[in-house]
């Protein structure tokens, strides 16, 4: 019950725009998509759907653009100055790129400009709330968490604790396939066919999450914006992200229980319970060819790992404070036992131990200042003239579980940190570099690219 309340209160809520004095700034996450030619021919019909916030009502709709998309909805919808969200995570979709890359019958909110949108997993949580009366004492409790903080975190760590342990004993985590499992896969799972490919889907979204706001962060910054040497050069970075993203297909065995490589905390986590207890997108067969060079290469391979056992037990990693990979809470979960847990994982966070914005970004942007202002620099290593910035680095820092812990959002501590980002400056000689050249050599390479 308790676990229920918690999330009664700390229920994340989407928020679809922030207006402010930064022209274009907006938490719009845009995939990159190939460029779109005056002369190519209108793209195919696709059927996608559409609802108010409230999910009073809902409309199939069929569009090849954007604007005949909203045109449509506006006609079932009028609103003075209609947007459309994704129901999934409630960003806004604002181009015909990213809406080609999301897959037919999407799901979209449609609201104005300044709405706050109620997302799948915040609609299904209401629902469940609304329907048990035992949830509704969330507001009782509300002064007294205010009140009594670590004495409620204490109450909640030891209640899951425990209900952990029973679902356990008798679970349904072991299934994977829908017909297996229904309820699991209602209310935003419909179109997967098991639950590893749910799961792994769910990663790869963080994961691109964290590859927008970087774009987002190094396209806004004033360097980017008034020196063309260094939008030439912060562009490549980007082009060289996705490639590797491309390579280990976006980190999706994070999640997944069928990935034969786990975590090393993993190990010792088991130990210790039973001691105790965008530019154009690459065409399928250029993606093949990264995904295979990245994978013969080994080029990932130490952090292309799961973080779950294979039934589909989370650690939580523990705050940052800790340093180290045990939480002292005990926290743990498996998102493959009941679409209740899958729901709670949500709350579960990837907590950059470098913090993204505002270390790891800062410190890309300064490493790309000084590569073009003193272009006569020498490699500490190698004493020759640098060429580039640590790509593979920062990759790393900013996507990989190299600096990436799985967390409670009771663990998740948002405080300043004073560790610092590793990325240097890199001539020729560096591995680092040729690794990365190598793969982006692909694309002059394939013949398909």
């Amino acid at each position: 019950m308790l676990n229920y309340i918690r999330e009664a209160i700390m229920a994340p809520t989407t928020r679809s725009g922030i207006n402010n004095n930064n022209n274009g700034q907006q938490d719009v996450f845009k995939d990159m998509g190939p460029p779109v030619s005056n002369e190519s021919s209108p793209a195919p019909m696709r059927g996608y759907k559409v609802a108010d916030n409230e999910r009073t009502r809902k409309y199939g709709i069929g569009a090849n653009s954007l604007e005949m998309l909203i045109a449509k909805a506006n006609n079932k919808f009028p609103l003075p100055e209609l947007h459309l969200y994704l129901a999934t995570d409630g960003f806004e979709v604002s181009d015909d790129e990213y809406l080609n890359s999301l897959p037919a019958q999407t799901l979209f909110i449609v609201a104005g400009p300044d709405a706050v949108i109620t997302t799948d997993a915040d609609f299904e949580f209401e629902k469940m709330r609304q329907q048990s009366p035992l949830l509704k004492v969330a507001d009782i409790f509300y002064e007294f968490v205010e009140q009594h903080p670590d004495k409620f975190r204490r109450m909640i760590t030891d209640y899951e604790h425990q209900k952990q342990r029973r679902v356990l004993d008798n679970t349904k985590a072991h299934l994977s396939l829908k017909a297996e499992h229904v309820e699991w896969f209602e209310g935003g799972e419909e179109r997967f066919h098991s639950k590893e490919e749910a799961m792994a889907m769910r990663a790869q979204t963080r994961v691109r999450g964290y590859y927008y706001k970087a774009k987002e962060e190094l396209t806004r910054n004033p360097l980017y914006r008034q020196n063309a040497k260094a939008r030439q050069v912060i562009n490549s970075v980007l082009e060289q992200f996705r490639y590797l993203l491309i390579g280990c297909d976006y980190f999706s065995m994070m999640f997944n229980r069928r990935c034969g490589q786990k975590h090393d905390f993993l190990q010792q986590q088991q130990l210790d319970e039973e001691e105790t207890d965008a530019g154009s997108l690459p065409s399928k067969r250029l993606r093949q060819v990264i995904k295979e060079y990245t994978k013969n290469n080994s080029i990932l391979d130490e952090w292309s790992v799961s973080l779950c056992t294979d039934l589909g037990d989370f650690y939580c990693q523990g705050a940052y404070s800790e340093n180290g990979n045990c939480c002292s809470k005990q926290h743990t979960i498996n998102p493959y036992a009941s679409r209740e847990n899958l729901i709670l994982f949500q709350v579960w966070n990837l907590d950059h131990q470098i913090e993204l914005c505002r270390t790891i970004l800062p410190a890309l942007v300064a490493s790309v200042e000084e590569l073009i202002t003193q272009p006569h620099l020498k490699c500490s290593l190698h004493n020759r003239r640098v060429v580039d910035i640590s790509v593979l680095e920062y990759f790393l820092e900013i996507f990989s579980l190299k600096n990436l812990r799985l967390v409670h959002i009771v663990c998740h501590e948002k405080t300043t940190r004073s560790n610092r980002s590793n990325g240097r400056l890199l001539c020729p000689e560096c591995h680092e570099y040729r690794i990365v050249q190598d793969l982006m050599d692909l694309q002059a390479s394939s013949p398909t690219s």
